[in-house]
């Protein structure tokens, strides 16, 4: 439960990891104008106003330094004195837990990149010094799917703040969550419960009443055809069901045409070649598939079996993971997402995405370096780190919180597109990444207008259904000023 995990013991490379963890951050990135007040979102002179990189600042790296980010961690100032100032926080130590589900017995490793990313963070950091002269305790808080209400529960007795984190079923444990006032700055979230939620400083936003569609765009332009011939697939978990709903709504804003739409069991399927037959039966032209990387690969696998090959398939950019391509080999092609994270494929391209992947190898050789999902959580360390140097001595989940929720614009020092952690706002920025079985590339057609990314507001379309809302502290009898 609360134990760490030992190091370098680490799932099969086949391990998969469920449906519902992944759509919800298939598309995020949010462009928006930087204010000079906010904390230090590691623009720099390394990424523009909306999110592209561009060289990166001269100088040597110091060893609290990440990306165009300064000094995130280090020793206490000599004119400060730390104290036991909040639950979790000494004068010497921050207890700070993760959330992820790797102890689920159906799928062993389920999201393991999480706590990896959150230890080399710890490591790295408190070499460093630490937060203020604090250093970090991670705390391992496996929800093994079923348990994150548990796991909450814990939490709320010892935790300073959740950190890095993220768990499928989110929605479960958000009441308890808010009456504990436990602040989160999660990798990625899921439900619209979640996704709404107080409390919550996300650095990788998504909206409950926008979507992206500049995948769709791109594609509308290389595939005319196929827009009128369009399938959708997603697996048969309420989080997951929602996030392919928002997609229909967001293509048929583009005047596509839906002519097949199904659920497939989550936890996978004993044969997949039903399902397309019944899409090659339908015409269906491009595939909008929601799920998790093996299942993914074993639907493109049925595809080769019955020799049918749609223009293409859109996954989440939770397949920008080695394992996707290890698992489909040949039967991946014509694959397509869009990605706000600068993927590890493109490390000789970004210098924040080869720090991240150095770290790894100094701290935690073995650990799961390649899955989009730890990009996401380092960012949320950053952010939070970043918040919480600015309170000094004074380590208060107010003081975090709010310091975190002031940002306008993010960058997690350059290992992303440009987000709003402010508010919930969708992706502006993204690149468009092609998978085949040699590995992973950005389209020779593919057009950025800011450094690596192509930034478009019409890339985001709002959406008109109902998606469900956020858990509020409303709703538990609190509000922002019981949050000391």
């Amino acid at each position: 439960m609360g134990s760490r995990s030992v190091r370098g013991q680490h799932p099969s490379r086949h391990a998969v990891r469920v449906v519902a963890t992944l759509a919800v951050l298939a598309l995020v990135a949010a462009g928006c104008t930087r204010s000079k007040d906010d904390v230090q979102s590691g623009g720099g002179s390394t990424t523009t106003a909306r999110g592209g990189t561009s060289a990166p600042d001269s100088g040597a790296a110091g060893p609290g330094d990440f990306g165009t980010l300064k000094d995130v961690c280090g020793p206490a100032p000599s004119s400060e004195k730390n104290t036991d100032s909040d639950q979790g926080v000494t004068a010497d130590q921050i207890e700070i837990g993760t959330i992820s589900d790797p102890g689920f017995v159906g799928r062993p490793g389920l999201n393991q990149e999480l706590f990896d990313a959150s230890h080399v963070f710890e490591d790295w950091c408190n070499a460093a010094g630490g937060i203020n002269g604090r250093k970090i305790k991670v705390v391992e808080r496996d929800a093994k799917l079923t348990e994150y209400k548990q796991r909450i529960t814990e939490a709320c007795a010892s935790d300073f703040f959740l950190v890095g984190g993220g768990a499928v079923f989110d929605d479960t444990g958000q009441n308890e969550r808010l009456s504990c006032l436990l602040p989160d700055i999660p990798a990625y979230l899921v439900s619209p419960t979640a996704r709404g939620a107080d409390l919550e400083a996300p650095p990788l936003p998504s909206a409950l009443d926008e979507v992206s569609v500049g995948v769709y765009k791109y594609l509308q332009k290389k595939f005319p055809a196929s827009t009128d011939h369009v399938g959708f697939m997603t697996g048969n978990v309420p989080a997951t069901v929602t996030v392919d709903k928002q997609n229909q709504e967001g293509v048929k804003q583009l005047g596509w045409k839906v002519v097949y739409q199904t659920q497939y069991n989550a936890a996978g399927e004993a044969s997949w070649t039903p399902f397309a037959q019944a899409m090659k039966q339908k015409g269906v032209r491009g595939v909008v598939y929601t799920g998790e990387p093996e299942n993914g690969a074993a639907l493109l696998k049925a595809f080769d079996d019955i020799d049918y090959h749609p223009d293409w398939m859109v996954v989440g950019a939770n397949f920008l993971d080695e394992n996707f391509i290890k698992v489909g080999g040949p039967a991946v092609k014509n694959v397509f997402t869009i990605a706000a994270i600068v993927p590890f494929f493109m490390a000789d391209k970004n210098p924040p995405t080869q720090q991240y992947l150095d770290l790894f190898q100094k701290y935690l050789p073995k650990g799961k370096s390649k899955a989009v999902l730890g990009y996401n959580s380092w960012s949320a360390w950053l952010l939070f780190a970043t918040a919480a140097k600015k309170c000094g001595a004074d380590l208060t989940r107010k003081c975090v919180f709010d310091n975190a929720k002031s940002v306008k614009e993010w960058t997690g020092g350059g290992l992303h597109a440009s987000t709003n952690p402010s508010s919930s706002q969708g992706p502006r920025c993204g690149m468009i990444v092609e998978a085949s079985p040699s590995g992973f590339e950005v389209p020779k057609d593919f057009k950025a207008t800011d450094g690596l990314y192509h930034c478009d507001d019409s890339s985001v379309v709002k959406l008109k259904g109902d998606y469900g809302k956020g858990a509020k502290l409303s709703d538990v009898g609190k509000s922002m000023d019981d949050l000391k």
